[in-house]
């Protein structure tokens, strides 16, 4: 109903006052009511329906009226709605600092993983330490006892307990960490294992060889099948969360897209183009499982988001500095970019709309890795800088978060005790 017409039409009729000597009505109470109300409820003067009852968002409405009140009502609604809505916002400082000596500053390099097991591998030098996050105990796994052959990837298997780690001398070696053994050496490439990535007992090795060697590790070395596409070093490796995908990024500025059932033949599924710089970081979206993330290096410096299932680019931004590695967040639709010059910066961004939501700052050089932890809420991040720092930039699931902020808070509590990782 058209309450402004209504009311005009009410008011109308209240001013017109009976001429003097004239009697009110020329005809019965009842017949002039019946008159009004067919007045405002049948037609206008063009024969259309107008009056009173008509769809709100009608074309026919008159103009410069006042708004309805139900519309009234719902701007207000929509007001509060906004004052109610909480105000995303990104921590002004790390949570935590490590001092990271001898971090190896290398681009093409994948030097830091966080397990399931909530302890994080970082390779320093010639060395891998194990940081184990619950307790703050630091162990040092390995130290190589040639010059030629130093740390150039870690991966943690699914399950936390298996660590890979790829060398400069063209090895992979498997670790028990529980017992502190190495257990098997994999071999096969001619130059360094720089990108690691597994896929329950499948691991995957990019060199920089320009190959990718899949090694079965409950199997012996005939197991081993090749990807062959690239043409130079293969410095980003991921498995899709199902498994079924593998997307790697080269020094060529390309990124594959390889599928698991064809991982005996050298058949890529997709071969994108559009990054002008190398890519490393690689990251698959754990809310859409055909949406992959991309980073360009120096030259390039865009965030690429391609469909794999299409193999065409959805979307690109510009982050105006080389991006070294992506993290998604897992609780809200959210990704996390690692920069180098020349702000050297974290930074977060709202998918799909790419707005974003802000800037970290405090490594001094380049942020070179991003690893996240197990339950998804705190960041990892390693720099140049030779320093080590989480952030507690993701937090929990927007429904935990909620029922948080109904309880008091005591207020934030920051730990910035600064300590070596070693």
């Amino acid at each position: 109903m058209d309450l402004d017409q209504a009311r005009c039409s009410l008011t109308m009729r209240l001013n017109e006052a009976p001429k003097s000597g004239s009697l009110a009505f020329s005809t019965s109470p009842k017949e002039e009511y019946k008159r009004i109300v067919e007045e405002n409820l049948a037609l206008d003067p063009e024969g259309k329906p107008f009056k009173m009852l008509v769809f709100k968002d009608s074309p026919r409405r008159s103009g410069g009226r006042l708004l309805l009140v139900d519309e009234m009502l719902h701007d207000d609604q929509d007001r509060c709605k906004n004052r109610l809505r909480p105000i995303r916002s990104v921590p002004k400082s790390a949570d935590k600092i490590l001092d990271a000596p001898n971090l190896v500053d290398d681009y093409y390099l994948n030097l830091m993983d966080w397990g399931s097991k909530n302890i994080l591998a970082l390779a320093l030098g010639d060395s891998l330490y194990l940081w184990n996050a619950t307790s703050g105990d630091v162990e040092e796994l390995l130290t190589s006892d040639s010059d030629e052959s130093q740390p150039a990837s870690v991966a943690w298997s699914s399950d936390g307990r298996t660590l890979a780690v790829g060398f400069t001398d063209s090895t992979v070696q498997i670790w028990d960490t529980a017992a502190a053994r190495q257990v098997r050496v994999l071999r096969g490439h001619r130059d360094r294992v720089s990108s690691l990535s597994w896929n329950c007992n499948l691991l995957s090795s990019g060199s920089r060889d320009a190959s990718i060697i899949n090694h079965d590790v409950r199997a012996g070395a005939s197991s081993a099948s090749r990807f062959q596409g690239h043409s130079s070093e293969v410095c980003g490796l991921r498995w899709s969360a199902g498994g079924n995908l593998l997307a790697s990024g080269g020094n060529d500025n390309r990124v594959f897209v390889w599928e698991a059932p064809n991982r005996r033949s050298s058949r890529h599924l997709h071969r994108l183009h559009g990054h002008s710089a190398a890519v490393r970081a690689l990251a698959w979206s754990p809310h859409q499982p055909n949406l992959l993330a991309s980073g360009g290096g120096t030259a390039d410096r865009s965030i690429k988001f391609w469909n794999t299932q299409a193999g065409s680019c959805a979307t690109t931004v510009d982050t105006g500095s080389q991006v070294c590695a992506l993290e998604w967040n897992r609780h809200r639709s959210e990704i996390l970019s690692a920069h180098g010059f020349s702000r050297n910066q974290l930074s977060l961004w709202s998918y799909p709309s790419m707005l974003k939501v802000g800037d970290m700052n405090g490594h001094s050089n380049r942020v070179l890795h991003l690893s996240q932890s197990p339950d998804g809420m705190t960041v990892a991040s390693a720099g140049a800088d030779e320093t080590l720092r989480f952030w507690k930039v993701f937090g929990p699931p927007q429904a935990i978060a909620a029922a948080a902020g109904n309880r008091k808070s005591s207020g934030p509590s920051f730990s910035m005790n600064r300590s070596f990782i070693r």
